[in-house]
């Protein structure tokens, strides 16, 4: 059998879409990826990838075969997972996922515990805008909190809470002064919209007809709302104090939204004794 690094590469190449974006993720130089391609193609006596074409495509023949080295790199993963978790080894990294929509104070207790109980522990904070079921299916993140309307098959759940999520606009916008708002009067002025961190995903809660302006946080898009330029849904914890003074007006011209807030992760995931920290904490809550 041939090397599992050398699989491991030919299987972010397919992920990633080409063999720089491939080196890049896996701080490999270029030509240590086209390395481990040929060794694998020249093991197995295939050809995984044509070499006709600008950006590489599995040929028939790789088309199968990325499914069962997949396969493979899972099992291998859940295995030293396993072994750790048998051991009770403690991780040295452990990757947290946090959406930019939950109110990260509300675990600096848990935070504060993870240090005092693992101080060799490196945690990894990933904030993210609606990415949180990606990052955690491509193994990017260990657990995820993040907000979902939905439920994916092949994650674990657990719900923390529910986050309202209100449109609000400013009072300097002739919008808060209009007794009854449509869709066709949001049109007439930008939607601030928070661009999702997962490029492959498209923008969620977005008005096709309005202009959109696209901002990377909550904090920008906040004062740009509140400035009077545009418009758009904001956690209702980050803008209370702008509602109750009369800077922001809730409007509900599309509906109200309530989002489910889960910690998360993959079904039958081996958790280290951090991750099950995590867990367990939402466990008992």
């Amino acid at each position: 059998m041939t090397n599992l690094e050398h699989l491991l590469v030919v299987e972010t190449i397919c992920t990633e879409g080409s063999f720089q974006k491939a080196s890049e993720k896996l701080h490999k130089v270029r030509s240590a990826v086209s390395y481990s391609v040929k060794q694998v193609e020249s093991f197995y006596g295939i050809q995984i990838f044509t070499r006709d074409t600008y950006r590489p495509e599995l040929t028939a023949e790789g088309k199968v075969l990325i499914v069962q080295i997949r396969r493979l790199l899972k099992q291998a993963n859940e295995f030293e997972a396993f072994v750790k978790e048998m051991k009770g080894e403690q991780e040295t990294e452990l990757k947290l996922g946090i959406g930019s929509i939950f109110p990260i104070e509300r675990i600096t207790d848990l935070l504060l515990d993870l240090k005092t109980t693992f101080p060799a522990t490196t945690i990894h904070l990933d904030i993210e805008v609606a990415s949180g079921e990606r990052k955690l299916l491509d193994d990017d993140v260990d657990i995820a909190i993040y907000g979902s309307p939905s439920r994916h098959k092949a994650i674990d759940y657990q719900r923390i809470e529910t986050i309202d999520v209100p449109l609000v606009v400013s009072n300097k916008m002739p919008l808060s002064r209009l007794e009854s708002v449509s869709e066709a009067d949001l049109a007439h002025y930008p939607q601030i919209v928070m661009k999702s961190s997962d490029l492959k995903a498209p923008d969620t809660h977005v008005v096709d007809d309005a202009l959109k302006w696209f901002v990377t946080d909550l904090t920008t898009k906040k004062t740009l709302i509140t400035a009077g330029l545009g418009w758009g849904r904001m956690p209702i914890h980050l803008v209370e104090k702008e509602i109750e003074s009369q800077q922001l007006t809730c409007l509900e011209t599309l509906g109200s939204l309530q989002l489910p807030i889960y910690v998360a992760k993959r079904k039958n995931q081996p958790l280290g004794p951090v991750a099950k920290k995590i867990w367990q904490y939402f466990s008992e809550k």
